[in-house]
């Protein structure tokens, strides 16, 4: 089972690739993309839409993960929720419609056992399920844990 966990936003969307065998996760593949605040918003969505449908081309995947987008900010809030947008019309044109939302709490709680743990724990914890790992963002390690709170969630591992 590949699982696709995708932690969105504008300024640095990321995703991780995790395989679940035999009740194991391994990590396949994190990635980001950095867009620059300078730039329009239209033109910040399209480098996010060039740079997720290369994931989508390269692999098959039995479930796909968003971490629900919120912030306390209003403005935050909107950003998050026209790059979920962008994200949502790829999988679309992609002929993909179904996938799943997680809670950052939910997440958290899945993973670390503590709904209210902060990045850096959550990046410990992970270690227990996939190993030892070198992240480039927070992002990218917050997208593992949507991953792999889905298939701890579904009994997967």
């Amino acid at each position: 089972m590949i699982i696709l966990g995708i932690d969105s936003s504008l300024a640095c969307p990321a995703y991780a690739v995790v395989k679940v065998s035999e009740g194991k996760a391994e990590l396949i593949e994190t990635s980001h993309i950095k867009t620059s605040s300078k730039k329009s918003t239209g033109f910040r969505l399209f480098q996010i839409y060039n740079w997720f449908k290369d994931v989508l081309e390269r692999y098959t995947f039995d479930a796909i993960v968003f971490e629900k987008g919120f912030n306390k900010f209003a403005i935050a809030t909107q950003q998050i929720q026209r790059t979920l947008g962008v994200l949502m019309f790829t999988l679309y044109r992609n002929e993909i419609e179904d996938f799943y939302e997680i809670s950052p709490t939910s997440v958290k709680k899945a993973v670390s056992g503590n709904g209210k743990s902060s990045k850096e724990e959550l990046a410990i914890a992970l270690e227990s399920y996939i190993g030892k790992h070198k992240y480039k963002t927070n992002d990218e390690s917050d997208a593992t844990g949507v991953a792999l709170a889905l298939a701890l969630q579904k009994g997967w591992i």
